[in-house]
């Protein structure tokens, strides 16, 4: 079931929390709304789930606008940051609620709810209640609750933000290869970029309610098409386009706005001074060992003027054998790995 935002525009008084979007979200997919806080995120997926109004633009579902349809009527199952969970009733009829609201005939009901708890591995815990369960248990729950009465759209509103880093990292996994495995399509939101870019098959990166950039994370992180999405999605070096560094073959962008340059700390070569492919001196102002990684962050002084100074970081694969502060390396790009940006 495609899922179509066109032109959303949402206000809170003078406070526009949406301006213009539009987004188109493919059957089975798992899309990550993705920004700092305010951006709009959390205001869209509850657009998306009927619980906000929206004052222009329409929600579009296999043909079908939403943008009337009462929340309870849109078949869509909510997860929420904060679980949630009924704590006077057990983890079964948690479950079973929604199902229950729905009319299903009790044996129904107890063969759905028994499938829910098998396919988030808690079919031993059902008799007990929520303040029995870890947080990670509890957002299992929600999860499996949410998707029992068969929804054609799962809404995750940063599900995994409560929990701690162990448990949120192995909730990615199981979360994605649940959705996978269903076939279900996901919008899910998140300030986590780690998140939205190891789970999602499309991310949208949002800013002061708009739009800035959606494609494949991989599109995000190798080809951003402005300067914030390239400094939101992973670390991007910012330096100035005139440093003496290598323009790609697409060359300048149309406009008159400053330029600058974005360099991945990846691709960054850190070679001996009398390298023919040296193309700036930068000194080495920490190294930083991570096992199987080392960070290296630089100082560059063009032509030796302070005025002109730029610090930057490069990733070597393995431990950075050699390398020590205060040392003079020469650096070395690719030109097409170079991200031509605007200033702002």
């Amino acid at each position: 079931m495609t899922l179509d935002i066109q032109n959303v525009t949402k206000r809170f008084g003078e406070l526009k929390a949406l301006d213009d979007v539009s987004i188109s979200i493919a059957n089975g997919s798992l899309v990550c709304f993705l920004g700092p806080s305010g951006c709009g995120k959390t205001t869209l997926l509850r657009v998306v789930a009927g619980l906000e109004l929206h004052d222009q633009g329409k929600l579009v579902l296999d043909g079908q606008d939403l943008s009337l349809v009462p929340a309870r009527n849109r078949n869509f199952g909510v997860v929420f940051q904060s679980y949630s969970l009924f704590p006077n009733m057990t983890i079964a009829a948690n479950v079973a609620y929604g199902l229950e609201c729905r009319n299903w005939p009790r044996k129904e009901i107890a063969l759905r709810v028994e499938e829910m708890l098998s396919l988030v591995h808690l079919n031993d815990q059902a008799r007990k209640y929520p303040h029995q369960l870890s947080g990670g248990q509890q957002q299992r729950i929600a999860l499996a609750r949410a998707l029992a009465p068969k929804p054609a759209v799962l809404l995750l509103d940063e599900p995994l933000s409560a929990l701690d880093a162990k448990v949120r990292e192995e909730l990615r996994v199981e979360i994605r290869m649940l959705q996978q495995r269903l076939g279900i399509t996901t919008i899910m939101v998140t300030h986590d970029q780690e998140e939205a870019l190891t789970m999602a098959d499309n991310v949208v990166v949002m800013r002061d309610g708009r739009v800035m950039q959606s494609g494949t994370p991989m599109e995000l992180y190798r080809r951003p098409s402005n300067r914030f999405v390239a400094e939101f999605i992973g670390w991007m070096n910012i330096v100035p386009a005139d440093m003496g560094l290598p323009f790609p073959e697409n060359g300048r962008p149309a406009g008159s706005h400053p330029l600058v340059l974005g360099i991945r700390p990846e691709d960054i070569q850190l070679l001996a001074e009398q390298d023919a492919l040296c193309l700036l001196q930068a000194t080495v102002d920490q190294v930083t060992r991570l096992g199987n990684l080392t960070r290296v962050r630089l100082r560059i002084s063009e032509n030796g003027a302070s005025s002109r100074e730029v610090r930057i970081m490069a990733e070597i694969q393995g431990m950075g054998e050699g390398l020590e502060v205060g040392m003079n390396r020469c650096i070395s790009v690719a030109g097409e790995s170079v991200r031509v940006l605007e200033w702002r």
